[in-house]
Formats: structure tokens, sequence, C-alpha cells
């Protein structure tokens, strides 16, 4: 099919649709699986405040373990005697001075060669214990017992060697007791960089993520947000009980708010209305905006930050419709409930935006509606999440891939009806715009596994189609938010030393570092398939082969031609036509692709899917071009 051209694309650049807010190609991190905890933050111990399952039954919790199996000269215990806060410590008692060091482990550290490693440790000591000795990957130190104060140590260790299960080793000798408290282990670049992982940030930075959605999500109903904020070392552990793990409260507000200021991303925050109150989300709206003078506010500056974040954008709550929900409500409550939250939030910061929790219009026709009526301009936007296919069938892959690249059509089509719906319900003047804020390709990756979907270049081939979609919507839909961007359904995937784009990330290389601000006319005639009912993808019939969206710059002299072939197979080739712009001086063409629409990234082949570039010569007001199957594709084009 590469020889002929079986299809048409028509842009005229005189139709100037709409512009395409940058928040389109905004993410969302939650606490779930290794997203946040060893995915953008770079702790390395877990359990590092002595909280958690003892499956050893050894005293010590997951995956703390003692170095021998029976030790008869220590004696462990997790303490309630505390380093000034509310977080145990580790007690080591050492019965008898025989001149051998006697403590505990913690193994499963992945280490390299030369790097050197950050090991923070409050400590203290009773009785004739004469030293402390800390040793990982071949590298020991010792220092003296510290005596009856507690004592804050800093210790660098450089590994010797490549280790994938490496152990940090603490103990002491002589005769007496050691107390621990929250150790905290990086490789001492990530603390020097504020504890988040540098290559992560990189890859962040590189996509210009321009918004991000936090801490949830699930979890969000079920975060109690001052248990994140203060001395990081004295934050509870607590038991989320939206996901079924501990969370030890490291990557709190002040910390997602200094990674935003990092990546260069604008914070988005979701507030508890499953189990906190509205006097609770008012408090967090102060202490993130507040003047030092007001509670919070104050408090934020004790804690270093004298100056207000200023953000914008907060959510009330999350997917309260669901049953899965903390605090699931029906919609007339849900209604009621965000006026109450919205007054209180609002009594702290005028001027943020208000995101209300809004419903799949297929599965639950009748929320939107009733929320609309009851809350009306009190809110910004309507949230709306949609991810498919919520469903693995690897026999028939055909099927798979076709249900899963015609889904954006789907998408765009439930997007339009939430529209319709909030126009209906508000009038046709309402400034109400839709977050569709969650969203993403999702199998069959359970919680058990973290949610770590492994995505191929099917997946960015949806995901390019979803863009095409939102630039059509650009006047009803100012944001989406990519669930998630790290480990979790991952744009981003890490390992524990090492981090790679999946082809969701290139998706949004591609679209959010080449697409413009203008929607502009696009018309695309193309060969047609049919794609079968698969899990919550419903049977579509005659979806287009190709797909496309034009872009253009304010000034008229830049336009972004972004194109997605879904076809399996086939190249096809389009006659492309130019209206509205002058004569093209320079194109350039931007293709992401790989072997097959089976291609994944991975650590060791982090470009099995990429974006290639090449010029092309562009003469007069048409040309064409031939798309290569399963992929995406943005042509660049100059007029002066």
């Amino acid at each position: 099919m590469t020889g002929v051209a079986t299809a048409r694309i028509a842009v005229d650049a005189s139709r100037r649709l709409g512009m395409v807010d940058r928040n389109l190609y905004g993410h969302f991190i939650e606490h779930l699986g290794r997203c946040i905890n060893d995915g953008i933050w770079g702790e390395m111990l877990k359990s590092r405040k002595f909280v958690g399952a003892d499956s050893n039954c050894d005293g010590l919790p997951d995956p703390w373990t003692l170095p021998v199996a029976r030790d008869p000269q220590l004696v462990v215990s997790v303490d309630e005697t505390q380093a000034g806060s509310g977080v145990p410590c580790l007690r080591m008692r050492v019965l008898r001075d025989d001149d051998r060091m006697h403590g505990v482990a913690q193994p499963g550290l992945a280490l390299r060669a030369g790097a050197t490693y950050s090991l923070q440790v409050w400590v203290r000591s009773e009785g004739a214990l004469r030293e402390v000795e800390v040793s990982l990957g071949g590298e020991r130190v010792r220092r003296p017992a510290p005596g009856e104060q507690w004592e804050h140590w800093d210790l660098e260790l450089t590994a010797r060697w490549d280790a994938a299960d490496a152990r940090l080793l603490t103990g002491g000798r002589g005769e007496g007791e050691l107390w621990v408290h929250a150790p905290s282990l990086m490789p001492k670049v990530t603390r020097q960089g504020g504890g988040f992982r540098p290559e992560v940030v990189e890859l962040t930075r590189a996509i210009e993520a321009p918004i991000v959605r936090w801490p949830g999500g699930c979890f969000a109903d079920a975060y109690q947000w001052r248990d994140g904020i203060g001395e990081r070392d004295s934050r509870p552990v607590v038991f989320d009980a939206a996901w079924q793990q501990y969370e030890p409260n490291d990557f709190g507000t002040d910390e997602f708010m200094e990674w935003c200021g990092v990546v260069g991303a604008e914070p988005y925050i979701c507030v508890n209305t499953g189990s906190a109150s509205a006097e609770d989300a008012a408090a967090w709206v102060q202490y993130c905006n507040g003047s030092p003078g007001t509670q919070w506010g104050d408090r934020r500056a004790e804690g270093g930050h004298p100056q207000p974040y200023g953000v914008r954008y907060w959510g009330i709550g999350n997917e309260t419709y669901g049953g899965w929900e903390i605090g699931n409500v029906p919609a007339d409550e849900y209604g009621r409930l965000f006026l109450e939250f919205a007054e209180k939030m609002r009594e702290q910061d005028p001027s943020i935006k208000l995101i209300a929790v809004g419903a799949d219009p297929v599965q639950l026709p009748e929320w939107n509606r009733t929320v609309l009526e009851i809350v009306g301009d009190k809110m910004d936007y309507l949230s709306v999440h949609r991810y498919v296919p919520h469903t693995r069938d690897d026999e028939q892959r055909e099927k798979q891939y076709a249900a899963i690249v015609a889904a954006p059509v789907d998408i765009e089509s439930r997007l339009r009806m939430v529209r319709e719906t909030i126009d209906e319900a508000l009038g046709p003047d309402n400034q109400v715009k839709i977050a569709f804020d969650e969203w993403n390709v999702w199998l069959q990756a359970g919680a058990s596994e973290g949610i770590a979907e492994r995505y191929e270049l099917r997946d960015a081939v949806f995901a390019a189609g979803v863009f095409n979609a939102l630039h059509r919507l650009a006047d009803s839909v100012t944001m989406a938010n990519l669930a998630q961007l790290v480990n979790v359904l991952p744009a981003i995937a890490t390992s524990s030393t090492g981090v790679w784009g999946t082809p969701l990330y290139h998706a949004f290389k591609l679209y959010a570092g080449r697409c413009l601000p203008v929607v502009v006319g696009c018309e695309c005639e193309a060969p047609t398939f049919d794609a079968a009912e698969f899990g919550n993808i419903p049977a579509l019939s005659e979806v287009p082969y190709l797909d496309a969206s034009a872009t253009m710059n304010e000034e008229g002299d830049r336009l972004a031609l972004a194109v997605v072939n879904r076809h399996r197979t086939d190249d096809l080739r389009a006659e492309i036509s130019l209206a509205g712009i002058g004569p093209v001086q320079s194109a350039e063409v931007a293709l992401l692709c790989g072997e097959s629409e089976r291609a994944a990234g991975s650590e060791h082949l982090p470009e099995a899917v990429s974006i290639s570039a090449a010029e092309i010569e562009v003469a007069g007001d048409s040309f064409e071009y031939t798309f290569p199957a399963h992929s995406a594709t943005v042509i660049s084009l100059r007029t002066n």
C-alpha cells in the first residue's frame, strides 16, 4: 500500500479552531506501588522507621533481618522509646563483649561499583558498648559508641563492586545497647539533589511535564496531609487503607512542591473528602498558599519554606462515585460535599481553581448532571477518568491491538458527551472545563504487582490518538493527566539502578515537544476498519486507519501535522494539501516507531521504541508522504 496514495489529509491553517492548553500533556503521581517510593523518591531502605510485617518472626520488620540465623549474644526489638517523635526505634542489646560485631542487616540493595552512598541515621547507646560498625558493598565504617544522647550521623560508603543483592549491616561491639532511629540510605548524588532520583528528574524535564496531580487517586481519600509535613524522620508511618501498604510519609507536601519546582511542573493537589473534613482541606490550602502570620503558613515557614507555594489547582475528592473509593457517596451527596469544601477552601484563597469529581457518561449517565445541577459554576473543572481495556488476551493479539488503537475514537465520543451535559446543565456560556485527569491503557496488572504494566508500541499509538482527540477538543478539555508518570502504568520505568522511557513516554516527547498552541482545520480521509468489543472498549466500526490533527504557532509561520497510522502491518500513503499558510521553507519529519507493534523499551534496550527525525522537501501546497505501520508522526513545517 506504499505506491499509491490511499488517504487524503487537508490542512487549512486559516481556520483557527481553538488553543491547546499545555496542561493537556500533564501527568499524575500517586502513593501506589513504586511510583513515588522507589520511583521518584530515592530512598533505598524499606521499613526505615521499623514499622511493618515480621514474616521471619525475628522481631524485625521486613526486610530487616539478622545476618546469621541465630545470634545468641543479640536481642533485638522494636521499641517505643523514641527520638523525640512518634516513630519507633530499633533496640539492639549485645549480651557479651566477644569483640565481634552483633547487629542487623537489610538485604536486596543494588549498588554500583565506585558510587558513594549516604547513610543518615540517629543513634545512641547505653552500657559498655564500645563501637558502632556499618558496612555496605565492601566498605566498612567504625565509630566510637555515641553515648546516651541521640546523635545524627551522616556516613559515606563507596561500593567496591556492582551488586544486585548487597546488604547494609549495622551493629555494635561491646556489652550494652545500641538504639537506631530512622536510618536513610541514598546515593550521595541523590541526597544532594533533594532526595529525588536524578535520572527520573532528567527524563521528566525532557518532556516538559506542565502539571502533575498528587497524591492520588484512591490514595487521596485516605491521606491525612499533616502526616507528611515537618521533620521527615519524625513523620509517622501509617497503613494506607486504599492500597493496603505502609506509607512512610517521607514524600509529603513540601517534597512534592520542591520536586515540581525541580522538574518545572505546576502542582495539582487532590484533597481528601473520603476520610477528612472541609476544615482539613482548608488548612491544607492555608499551608500551601497562606502568608506567614497564618497558623499553617507559619508551620510551612518553620519548615524552611517562608514563601507561599501558590498552588492553583485543587481537586475535591477522587472517583467518589465508586464502591472501591473510601468515602463513596451518591452524586447528590457529593455535590453538597463539594460546596462545603469549596467554601472553606476559597476562604483561604479565593483565586484557586477547583476540580469536581465527574464520571464516565456511559457507565454512570446521571452522575455528572446531578453534580452539575447542585454545584453549578462553583466548579472550574469537571473531572473524567478512562482506562482501557481492563483485560488482557494475548491469544487474540490482533483483536486486542485493534481495540486499543481504536479506543481514542470512543474516548473522544465520551468526552463530547460530557461537554454536552455541562452545556445542557449550565447553559452554553458556562466557563466549566473538563479535566481528563486520569487516562491510560490498563490491561491486567494488579495492585499486588504495583500495577506495573509493561507497555508496547501499540500503547504509544493509542496515546498519540488520544492527543489528536484532545487537540480537537481543546476548547472543552484544558487539562489531561496520564496515570501515572513512574512505574505504575508508567511513562517512565525504573529499576534499582536504571531509568528508561516507555513507549508512552516517547508519545509525550513527540507531541509535547513538537505540537503547537493553535488548533487549525484538519480533515482526514482514509481506509477504515472495524474493531470488535474488547474488555470495556465497545465495538467500533469504520475507524479510520489514519488520524490527524494540525496545530500552528500564533505567528502563523510554523505548523505541526500530527498523524497516527493505526494499521498493524501496512504503511499508508497520503496526499497532504496545505491551505492558509505561506510557501514552505523547510520541513522536518519526526517518527515514533519500532520494529513491530510489540516493541517495548527496557533498561538494557531503551531505544527499542524511539523517535527519529529527518528533513524532507515540500514544494507547493501539496505533497505525498508514506506513514509507516503502527506509528505516530509529526511533520513540522516552517514558512519563513
